[in-house]
Order: C-alpha cells, then sequence, then structure tokens
C-alpha cells in the first residue's frame, strides 16, 4: 500500500467519524459557497483566469477535538487550468483558547498534471490580526511550503469587511524557494442569519511575475 493510498484511508477513516458523531450528537456545521472571480492565484501562481469557484466545508467537535474538511473546485471559462482540492483534518485549542493547533491532508488536482497529496500543520494565535504559521509537505515529492496569514476583521454596521495578508515560500517543479505575497480585502452583507454576498479584491505577487489584481463576487450560505 503506498503512502498516498495509506494518507486516503485515513481521511476515510475520519470522514466516517464524523459521520457517527454527526449522528449521535447533531452537531455538525457547515458552509457553502460559490464565486466568480477575475483570476485564480495559489502559492503566488495564477491557475487560471475568469474562474467560477464552489466549496463546501463542515467543522465538528469529536471530545476535545475540531474535525474539519472542505471540498473546493475551480473551473475556468477559458479552457485553463481546472482543479479540485480537498481537506481533512483535526485540531485542539490550549491556553484557554489562545493557541490553535491543527493537522491534517490537502490533496489539489490539476486538469494539466498529476495530484499532489500534502500533510500540513498550522498554529495559530487567537489575537489582534489573528496570526497563522503554516507548513505543507508534499508526501511523495521534496517539496515544502511555508506560509504566514494575518487578518483583521471590522463592523461597519451596515456590512463586514474583512482584511488579510499572506507571506509564503513554496517548491514546485519549476522553482525552489518562490517568495510570493498577497493582500487582500473583502467586503460582506447579511441577507438573513445563514445567507450573506459578499465581493473581494487582492493583491498577488510572486518572484515569478509582476503583480496581479483581482477581483470576485460570490454568495456564501452557513448551515
Amino acid at each position: 500500500m503506498n503512502t498516498k493510498t495509506k494518507l486516503t484511508l485515513v481521511a476515510a477513516l475520519i470522514l466516517g467519524a464524523v459521520s457517527l458523531n454527526a449522528e449521535k450528537q447533531e452537531s455538525l456545521g457547515g458552509t457553502a459557497q460559490t464565486k466568480y472571480t477575475s483570476d485564480y492565484s495559489r502559492r503566488g501562481d495564477i491557475v487560471s483566469t475568469n474562474a467560477v469557484q464552489a466549496s463546501l466545508g463542515f467543522e465538528t467537535s469529536i471530545s476535545n477535538l475540531d474535525v474539519f474538511g472542505d471540498f473546493f473546485t475551480n473551473q475556468s471559462t477559458e479552457s485553463e487550468v481546472d482543479s479540485d482540492e480537498f481537506t481533512i483534518g483535526v485540531g485542539t485549542r490550549f491556553i484557554d483558547g489562545l493557541v490553535g493547533t491543527s493537522v491534517g491532508l490537502y490533496n489539489t488536482d490539476f486538469s494539466d498534471s498529476d495530484n499532489s497529496l500534502e500533510y500540513f500543520l498550522s498554529v495559530d494565535l487567537n489575537t489582534i490580526l489573528s496570526p497563522r504559521l503554516s507548513f505543507f509537505d508534499d508526501v511523495d515529492e521534496d517539496l515544502q511550503t511555508f506560509e504566514g496569514e494575518i487578518s483583521y476583521d471590522i463592523d461597519l454596521s451596515v456590512a463586514d469587511l474583512s482584511l488579510g495578508g499572506v507571506l509564503g515560500s513554496t517548491d514546485n517543479v519549476t522553482a525552489q524557494n518562490q517568495t510570493y505575497t498577497g493582500v487582500s480585502a473583502s467586503l460582506s452583507k447579511d441577507v438573513s442569519e445563514e445567507f450573506n454576498i459578499f465581493t473581494d479584491v487582492s493583491f498577488s505577487d510572486s518572484e515569478s511575475r509582476d503583480y496581479e489584481t483581482i477581483w470576485g463576487v460570490g454568495l456564501n450560505l452557513n448551515f
């Protein structure tokens, strides 16, 4: 049994545990989102332009662990690269919720290449700017990604404004230790307690290309 098969089996077991827990405690929550974006930027690379995106995620608790998962798809309208990405993981918090840690698996399947499976480790602080540090490691290739993020939310009464920033270094098949940066702003408006509409704009840059301005508009549902 190869490494990817073993890790995929672990993910399936986690999903099975989530299903049993949800049936017993009815504590499963989730989000669904759809969005149109001018470009899809991933770790400093522009994957495609003019794309429709959709995601479906869940989160629940088992004992003292938070279990989460997310499926994301990016479909280009310009016959460019499409991608499907799946995340599954577990996390917990310490020191009265100040420090959070999570581990899990992240699988990416691009339409023009073989899929890649990574494990990840993240640490975050429940403080101003909500800093998060993450490490990703490919299970088959000697490729790593280090990423730091910050975010800040502002209640504007009529809408919610979210600001964010990212700085990362990643390896891929064509470049080693490529540095990338990004800043973003998202404005969302609640239509109901579970449903909101949003628009966002971001500036993405990397060592291998000039910076890009990216915008999007979408719908989000919490359940």
